[in-house]
């Protein structure tokens, strides 16, 4: 077989850290053509940055890499990016934070050069026509005169990644591909990639294992930024006897009394949530048919269903982010403020959204510790000093959302620049944020994407113990295992509608 890439004795620090701290150490990998990987590792361990690197996005501070292509071996970065095609939530996020107006069609057509935008209009027949079977195959033709501002979550993953494969690249680099797409749509981009793979070499980084197809049967596992044959003997230990974290036996950091003190001033027959006749439109398009809902003291909702029903869009209206259409009304009573709100302040003072757009949209440069913060005001940015109350409240949100370490190492973890941690180390500390000043209602918009297995059974521990304490929570996922067992009502989104389910 030949050789694709040589990684010999890499060590790299991510650009602009300060403390200069190897998050790879010591790589030594060759990648021979058709030799399919899935790289396996906890959050944080190194396994985007290492897909980074052979993407020619990063630069080793030690050791060499060489892409082998038809000139030979090459050690320019300029030569991994033309043999490479790379797919991940960083990618996507820079999509959507960058809010380009343009159809579906434009996003894959950019994917032959690998540019951001189209700076010329495409006339080349082929590549008109390449699109156009792509997205036949991927089930998604009628993605492609869309705005992809008005795309959900799953829809935009699924034309990235239709974009990632037309490039036709020797060395396809998937970082959490599946994450995002519902069964149907997942089960549509496997058999795609299944065709792919016979004509390219995939390496995958993964955390969920039943999501590794067949033909890929190579393993690599990424700890501490070491890349290893075998995960550490402590940490096959722990995967063989995994340890369920029960949810009275953490420490959480919210004081209160009881579920009661969180629900003075709202009857028992009124609603926290009551939408009715609620229509929303999302770039002139109706994303939300006329809802009828409501959600009740002690109600924890799972809303269920297929990319672009309308899932996402419901959390965004409930939050304050989309409004009602004319002729719909929307009453939120939040215990907190002891009944009816009609402020957007105070609609966002006391309920709170943790998902990927809202993630996406924070390109803000600053440490983790201020990002928590700034759930103090639920804004995007930082825009006042926090006081030493705000910052230390923070911290303990922080504690509770990474129990495994310790207190110094969680005051590092809120030193580091947010851009420098990994998706599912983000995915928890906008938690932290959400946590910020006591809300009433989280909405959660698949929270658990990104997280590894341990983390994701410790998340959702964590999720029942503030439910436990009186938080109510909507939350929405494609895997009906991510759901927390406080959740005791249903519903499912179809094509803009909310369907309900009986009562548990």
């Amino acid at each position: 077989m030949s050789v694709l890439v040589s990684v010999c004795d890499v060590s790299l620090f991510l650009p602009g850290d300060p403390r200069r701290k190897n998050v790879l150490r010591r790589i030594d990998w060759r990648i021979e053509q058709g030799q399919h990987c899935a790289l396996l590792g906890p959050n944080g361990s190194g396994k985007s940055t290492l897909l980074r690197l052979l993407a020619g996005e990063l630069w080793p501070e030690k050791g060499k890499i060489l892409w082998h292509g038809p000139q030979g071996a090459e050690d320019s970065p300029l030569a991994g990016r033309a043999m490479t095609s790379l797919i991940s939530p960083v990618q996507q996020e820079n999509c959507q934070r960058q809010a380009w107006d343009f159809a579906g069609r434009d996003l894959l057509l950019t994917g032959f050069e690998a540019s951001s935008l189209l700076y010329s209009p495409v006339q080349d027949a082929r590549r008109r026509q390449a699109v156009e079977h792509m997205a036949a195959r991927l089930h998604a033709t009628g993605l492609l005169d869309r705005s992809i501002d008005t795309l959900s979550q799953g829809q935009l993953r699924l034309l990235l990644l239709g974009r990632a494969l037309l490039r036709a690249s020797p060395l396809l680099l998937l970082d959490e591909c599946l994450e995002g797409l519902d069964a149907t749509h997942r089960k549509i981009f496997s058999a795609v990639l299944d065709e792919c793979a016979q004509s390219c070499t995939v390496i995958m980084a993964v955390h969920r294992p039943e999501q590794i197809p067949s033909w890929c049967v190579h393993r690599r596992f990424v700890y501490d930024g070491q890349l290893l044959e075998a995960p550490p003997r402590a940490a096959r230990k722990n995967a063989a006897l995994p340890e369920k974290t029960s949810p009275s036996a953490l420490h959480s950091p919210f004081a209160v009394a009881s579920t009661a003190s969180r629900t003075k001033g709202i009857l028992t027959d009124e609603p926290l949530l009551e939408l009715e006749n609620a229509s929303v439109y999302v770039g002139r398009k109706k994303i939300l048919h006329e809802i009828t809902w409501s959600m009740y003291l002690n109600e924890n909702w799972q809303i269920t269903g297929a990319n672009g029903s309308g899932k996402s869009t419901l959390l965004r209206l409930l939050a304050g982010d989309e409004f009602v259409a004319e002729g719909g009304r929307l009453t939120r009573r939040l215990p907190g403020h002891e009944g009816p709100v009609d402020t957007l302040a105070a609609v966002r003072r006391g309920i709170r959204l943790v998902s990927d757009l809202s993630q996406a949209l924070y390109g803000y440069s600053l440490n983790a510790l201020d990002m928590v913060c700034t759930g103090s005001d639920n804004s995007i940015g930082v825009y006042r000093r926090f006081s030493p109350a705000e910052r230390a409240e923070a911290l303990r949100h922080m504690h509770f959302l990474f129990p495994e370490k310790s207190p110094q190492e969680v005051e590092e973890l809120g030193g580091r620049p947010v851009r420098h941690l990994s998706t599912g180390q983000i995915r928890r500390l906008f938690l932290a944020r959400a946590l910020m000043g006591q809300p009433d209602i989280l909405l959660l918009d698949e929270p658990c994407s990104g997280l590894d297995e341990s983390t994701r059974t410790a998340y959702l521990s964590l999720l029942d113990q503030l439910a436990a304490q009186g938080m109510h929570m909507v939350f929405v996922s494609h895997h009906q295992e991510d759901a927390p067992l406080c959740i005791n009502r249903q519903a499912h989104m179809e094509g803009g509608r909310l369907l309900l389910s009986p009562a548990h």
